[in-house]
């Protein structure tokens, strides 16, 4: 029996009251009720058809050695059995997002569709037919639950790192990465959390349910993990749905870039922009080069506190003036800083004059707040830990310490919003210890069947240009654009009928747009469900359209 067959069949000897004979390929699977801690409050809707279970994996499914780790695993089953015609698998992204509650909401709002509704109704044949599974990723809630400490640690050492680049808080950020490293690799399987393993472990499932293909819905990081299990399973690949991927054609480093330069340009568009168009109705006496100017140059203290804070134009205005009184009345108090604020004339817009106003408060208040250290300790252990632990075990980390603190150096200077994260995360994976994967050959995923990437226009955490590489590397792959949209994880988040439309029915059959381009979008309009009905939908729907140029040409940078 080959290898990883060996391992499969020890998952399933494993399985806790279940017995296998050696006539019967596929076992009983013990399933029962889903603890909340795994998918949260249910409505009840489901019934007995939201079941979880636990099984016990190898840590190694390609070379098991005995150990074994709890893998947990969640389904809603197709309501109707007799019509039952496979599963289709989620992964909610990260890596370190847990999927049970977005699952559980999700199945629960397709069984309450109409199969009679021309829009929403796929959704609910979907429920029928499929069953909806997601394996637990190791290290999470229900899969042998890891921290890379027991104990609340403490706030980093280091200062904040875009702004304090000397040697002595360099080399504190330097021991503080070491220290995380060697905590978070401590526990045995440590090494064994990675998108190879995770992989197997889908594929166990899939076989425990007698399903000869496996579909997939991922989001984000769940992209690359679509993309190994079709590389390493093509006889068992079915339909994969890649919503707002990361880049994976280029690994962690570079979709982290590609972050922070569309955090960037979102700025500059949507913050900057306006003020600079007409600084007057903003109250600022700057013309467009001074009020330029005075953005690069914001005080470490300011940039430190407001990095990431300033999402329109009036924050941006309220931060420049607060600024100002830092240079020439220098408050020593917030008090101090309150009476400014109270006094001043922001707009002669009154509204908006209100508005910066209290921008400007709420500012001042974190700018006299501010910690000075780098970042808190997270508020989801385990997620962090599977963050650091995918990518320090699924990649190769190897620049020099010299090199990443020439990186550090240069996003600091040119963007706005850059924190540093990512270069702790770098230098932490650095001193890891190397990649612990056997990483498959993704030309593989180029001969499975077309596969489908829904993509925000404006998308910040997985911008437009990694999905771009990603349809250039795969004549298989077809990419649904949807305009001005910002929203990262579209699919059952919009309110365009097209997009919701075009998405179900490739899960449910594989039906894709005929046009006469890889790449098409929906010109029926876009907007978050908040801002409408949940439910309501233009009618008819529109079909997408093909795009005659859909790449973004964007060159990667090391990062």
């Amino acid at each position: 029996m080959p290898l990883l067959r060996r391992a499969v069949a020890a998952a399933f000897t494993a399985l806790p009251f279940l017995s296998v004979a050696t006539a019967v390929p596929t076992p009983t699977i013990p399933w029962g009720t889903c603890p909340e801690t795994w998918v949260g409050v249910a409505s009840g809707s489901l019934g007995n058809r939201l079941q979880c279970v636990t099984m016990r994996a190898p840590f190694d499914h390609v070379v098991p050695d005995g150990r074994q780790i709890d893998v947990g695993v969640i389904r809603i089953r197709a309501a109707l059995p007799a019509q039952r015609e496979g599963s289709i698998f989620f992964n909610q992204g990260g890596p370190g997002e847990h999927p049970g509650k977005l699952l559980r909401l999700i199945g629960e709002s397709w069984s309450g569709m109409r199969a009679d509704n021309p829009i929403e109704g796929d959704k609910r044949r979907i429920s029928d037919r499929y069953d909806l599974v997601a394996v637990i990723p190791r290290g999470l809630v229900g899969s042998g639950e890891i921290r890379c400490s027991n104990e609340v640690p403490p706030p980093p050492k280091h200062a904040f790192l875009p702004t304090h680049l000397g040697d002595a808080n360099w080399q504190l950020a330097i021991d503080g990465a070491r220290a995380v490293a060697d905590a978070c690799k401590a526990p045995e399987v440590s090494r064994f959390v990675n998108t190879e393993q995770y992989v197997h472990d889908m594929d166990t499932v899939r076989h425990m349910l007698g399903d000869e293909r496996l579909h997939f819905y991922g989001i984000s990081y769940g992209g690359m993990v679509g993309a190994w299990y079709a590389s390493i399973y093509p006889e068992h690949t079915g339909r994969l749905l890649l919503d707002s991927s990361m880049d994976l054609m280029h690994g962690y480093r570079a979709a982290a870039l590609l972050a922070v330069k569309a955090e960037q340009q979102a700025f500059d568009e949507n913050v900057v922009a306006p003020v600079l168009r007409d600084p007057g109705a903003y109250g600022l006496r700057q013309d467009r080069a001074g009020i330029t100017t005075a953005i690069d140059d914001f005080p470490p203290r300011a940039r430190e506190a407001w990095a990431g804070q300033l999402h329109s134009p009036s924050q941006l205005a309220a931060a420049l003036r607060v600024v100002e009184w830092l240079r020439s009345d220098n408050p020593p108090t917030i008090e101090a800083m309150a009476r400014l604020v109270d006094r001043a004339s922001f707009s002669n817009d009154p509204l908006l004059n209100l508005r910066i106003r209290r921008e400007a408060d709420t500012l001042a208040r974190s700018l006299y707040a501010a910690s000075g250290t780098s970042s808190a300790p997270g508020e989801d252990p385990e997620g962090d830990f599977v963050r650091l632990a995918m990518g320090c075990n699924d990649v190769e980390w190897p620049r020099r310490l010299a090199d990443i603190r020439e990186s550090l150096r240069r996003y600091a200077a040119r963007y706005f919003n850059f924190k540093g994260h990512q270069i702790m995360e770098e230098l932490t994976c650095t001193f890891w210890g190397g990649p612990s994967v056997r990483r498959p050959d993704l030309t593989v995923l180029g001969r499975a069947t077309p596969f489908l990437l829904i993509q925000s226009e404006k998308d910040a955490s997985t911008p437009l240009a990694g999905a771009s590489h990603i349809l250039d590397a795969f004549a298989n792959a077809r990419m649904l654009l949807v305009r001005n949209s910002t929203v990262h994880g579209v699919f059952n988040f919009t309110t365009s009928a097209c997009v919701e439309r075009t998405a179900a029915r490739y899960l449910l059959t594989g039906a894709l747009p005929v046009t006469s381009s890889r790449a098409f979008s929906c010109n029926d309009g876009f907007s978050n469900p908040v801002d409408g009905l949940p439910g309501s939908f233009p009618a008819p729907a529109e079909e997408p359209v093909a795009i005659n140029n859909p790449a973004v040409a964007a060159g990667h940078d090391e990062f």
